[in-house]
């Protein structure tokens, strides 16, 4: 079940560092899930895709994380399940391999007053304060400068 309030969290682990400026981008998709009251079924909804921020002159390196910009509220549409999607194009390429790696996407999930792990002042990476991987998508050996990569569509 969703919590209130939650943000995502990214580390790239490629074994590159990953820029905007030369076409690297961060993508994920979400759909939301709920039992509509008057039906019983389940209703899908499609949420906006969140770049977590990673916009113009930004870069991801190796080892490190970006922790999104946008803190969702589920107080109102009391969404009761996700079905995430990662997209990353990486500006590396095939140099990629090097790193034999990928991303890890987690969930940093709040509490009722919006307080989630990623705002306290002693936050360190998403690892060491145990937030909620959502899923890991490798790296694909093929792939080449500038190509998308996505992940299975996973649930949470």
């Amino acid at each position: 079940m969703l919590p209130q309030f939650y943000r995502y969290v990214l580390v790239n682990n490629s074994g590159q560092l990953l820029t905007y400026n030369a076409n690297g981008r961060i993508n994920v998709k979400v759909t939301a899930w709920i039992i509509a009251p008057a039906t019983g079924k389940v209703t899908y909804t499609q949420l906006a895709d969140d770049d977590l921020g990673f916009v113009a002159a930004s870069s991801l390196a190796d080892g490190a994380e970006i922790v999104g910009d946008v803190e969702i509220d589920n107080t109102s549409n009391l969404y009761l399940g996700l079905q995430i999607q990662l997209e990353v194009t990486h500006d590396e390429g095939a140099a990629i391999v090097a790193g034999n790696g990928g991303f890890t996407l987690y969930i940093s999930a709040g509490d009722a007053t919006g307080e989630l792990p990623t705002d306290a002042s002693g936050y360190g990476t998403a690892e060491a304060a145990g937030l909620d991987p959502v899923g890991v998508m490798a790296c694909d050996p093929n792939l080449q400068d500038d190509e998308m990569i996505r992940s299975n569509v996973w649930d949470w």
